[in-house]
């Protein structure tokens, strides 16, 4: 925690008054613009299984970012975003002391036509994935995105090289090529291990094309993505996925839907999956704006049963593990099920914008086994400011 800790004393004393001036510089001369920001999102979750042992009642920090972004001239730049309050791999994992690279690279801006990245970013693929957690109207991710993203480790953040830009006014492009493995550490015995493992040593390759208009009064996005990432040879050949998106609005309605197929070569194992949401601003109140919102989303594994994996999708939830013994679960644990399904209906306050809102939301998820049916359900609460 040290280090920690003289982080955020560095930065007080940066915003503190002095009775001399003080400067912040960067190191390099040729350094034309130098700032960092902020991310704070405190939360609190009530989810509850269908026996009372398994609830959880708890408050604790979703993310607390801190970054930094350097740019020389309109071509050279560089960012690196850390997250203090995760680990780098899974819960338990850490000491308590390390912390998580939520993105650092360094890029190249040719034009509007082409910027090249090399670092850790997220892959172009799932458009809530990709989309800031920042400006997320639900507090947490969809069952389908966060199954392809934490169970399968195949979307979200890989070291690589990325390339974006504009083909069009209003098509565009995403490329990645990236190490299979995920995570903030490109050693490959630190990588982080999904369903089917990945292949050390070797790439694997995503891309993304949209279409957008956001000037038409009937505002619309759509898009397709498909992304190889290769798996651990003794669990599979490699995964092949398949992500179709899209979005239309007007005035102060929003629809948002997408759906994700995986094929898992080598296996008869397929993960499939969609989500379809919709919100409807009001923006008529004393200070700031309401949103309401409601989003459904569901999750299958087909080829073998308890491929979807309950622990990931429904985040912070007490879902026993113990099958035998005086707190054996008579259902097994429902850890691992064959399908999900999700509801989420949602309330946010937006203060400031997204610069500082109250999130509140009510997430019911039913997850289905062979041997019946099990709710996880209850209330999420999340406050946010930006600087």
């Amino acid at each position: 925690m040290k280090t920690i800790y003289c982080l955020v004393l560095a930065l007080i004393l940066m915003g503190s008054e002095f009775n001399v001036d003080a400067q912040v510089k960067p190191k390099s001369k040729k350094v034309t613009e130098l700032k960092f920001s902020g991310r704070i999102q405190a939360q609190w979750d009530g989810i509850e299984s269908d026996y009372a042992d398994d609830n959880r009642n708890h408050f604790y920090f979703r993310r607390l970012f801190l970054g930094g972004h350097a740019k020389m001239d309109d071509n050279w730049g560089g960012d690196i975003v850390i997250d203090f309050a995760a680990s780098p791999n899974s819960e338990g994992s850490g000491n308590g002391d390390q912390v998580f690279i939520e993105g650092a690279s360094i890029w190249y801006n040719h034009s509007d036509k082409l910027r090249i990245d090399i670092g850790q970013k997220k892959v172009p693929f799932g458009m809530e994935e990709t989309t800031s957690s920042s400006k997320l109207r639900a507090i947490e991710r969809s069952a389908v995105n966060r199954q392809f993203a934490e169970t399968l480790k195949f979307n979200a953040r890989h070291t690589g090289l990325f390339a974006k830009g504009d083909l069009t006014d209003q098509f565009s492009y995403d490329l990645a090529v990236v190490n299979s493995g995920q995570n903030h550490n490109s050693k490959d015995s630190s990588l982080k291990d999904g369903l089917y493992g990945y292949d050390d040593n070797e790439l694997s390759y995503f891309g993304r094309l949209t279409y957008s208009n956001y000037e038409s009064d009937l505002r619309h996005m759509l898009g397709v993505a498909i992304g190889v990432m290769e798996t651990d040879p003794s669990e599979a050949d490699n995964i092949t996925a398949y992500n179709i998106f899209g979005n239309i609005g007007t005035g102060p309605f929003n629809l948002d839907a997408e759906y994700m197929l995986g094929d898992v070569k080598g296996t008869d194992h397929e993960h499939k999956g969609y989500s379809v949401q919709v919100s409807y601003a009001l923006s008529n109140a004393p200070a700031g704006t309401w949103e309401f919102l409601y989003r459904y989303s569901t999750v299958e594994g087909i080829g073998d049963s308890n491929l979807i994996s309950t622990k990931e999708i429904i985040r912070r939830a007490n879902i026993r593990e113990e099958t035998t013994g005086d707190k054996a679960d008579p259902l097994g644990g429902f850890k691992n099920v064959n399908e999900l399904n999700q509801n989420y209906l949602g309330i946010n306050y937006l203060f400031n914008g997204h610069d500082a809102k109250l999130l509140l939301g009510y997430e019911f998820n039913e997850a289905i086994d062979d041997l019946g049916k099990r709710d996880f359900h209850g209330p999420r609460a999340q406050v946010q400011l930006l600087f």
